[in-house]
């Protein structure tokens, strides 16, 4: 759904992955029972990938539905966003079914502690240090700088597991190696030192949510 048509109020936005074999399509049964598990009627299921949307509250913590890991169902779940935000709340998600994915995992609820690191650092000056940081992957030509940002997210969230990252995804673990072995060259770093990660890490976390987007 688009932010335009959501209604007023906040939102959760959830991505799914049926794991079973063969995928339930539209299963009226299916859709109407996994509906009920997540509260909701704003449910669409394309093959094996479901989006949909879930009423939320602000400050309140998303509640997984048993329910729905019982029907085959891996979940991510956003933070709960304004209809305006929604296009975030769907990066969110993504990401979040990505992880839930790779832990095998029944679902992961994206969650922001705002007592980190972050808050120590200006915000406009976090976005411009992010910015100058990833600038030299705009050079990377294909498979573009979105990618590769997205690829060194994800393996740095799994820890630097190449066939993790690899699973998360769907992409063989030598196009893992070979995006980040690009990315290393271009920022004239080595992945392989703890404090590099760090700092990258936090970049990442910094990078402004406009490009963080086109990674998806």
């Amino acid at each position: 759904m688009a932010p335009a048509l959501a209604p007023a109020g906040h939102w959760v936005v959830v991505h799914g992955r049926y794991t079973p074999a063969p995928p339930p399509g539209d299963d009226p049964a299916q859709l109407a029972t996994l509906g009920t598990a997540l509260r909701t009627a704003y449910l669409h299921v394309d093959g094996s990938a479901l989006k949909a949307l879930v009423p939320g509250a602000p400050d309140v913590v998303t509640e997984v539905p048993a329910q729905a890991a019982d029907l085959g169902w891996v979940l991510g779940f956003s933070t709960p966003v304004p209809a305006s935000e929604l296009a975030h709340a769907d990066v969110q998600a993504g990401r979040a079914l990505k992880r839930a994915l790779a832990a095998q995992v029944p679902a992961v609820v994206h969650s922001r502690d705002p007592l980190t690191v972050h808050g120590l650092v200006p915000a406009t000056d976090a976005r411009e240090l992010a910015r100058n940081r990833f600038a030299p992957l705009d050079e990377a030509g294909s498979p573009g700088a979105p990618v590769l940002v997205e690829t060194l997210r994800t393996w740095l969230t799994l820890h630097g597991s190449w066939d993790r990252t690899a699973a998360a995804l769907q992409v063989h673990r030598n196009t893992v190696r070979h995006r980040l072995a690009r990315v290393a060259e271009l920022l004239d770093v080595d992945l392989q030192d703890p404090g590099v990660r760090m700092e990258l890490w936090f970049a990442l976390h910094w990078l402004p949510d406009e490009n963080q987007d086109r990674s998806g």
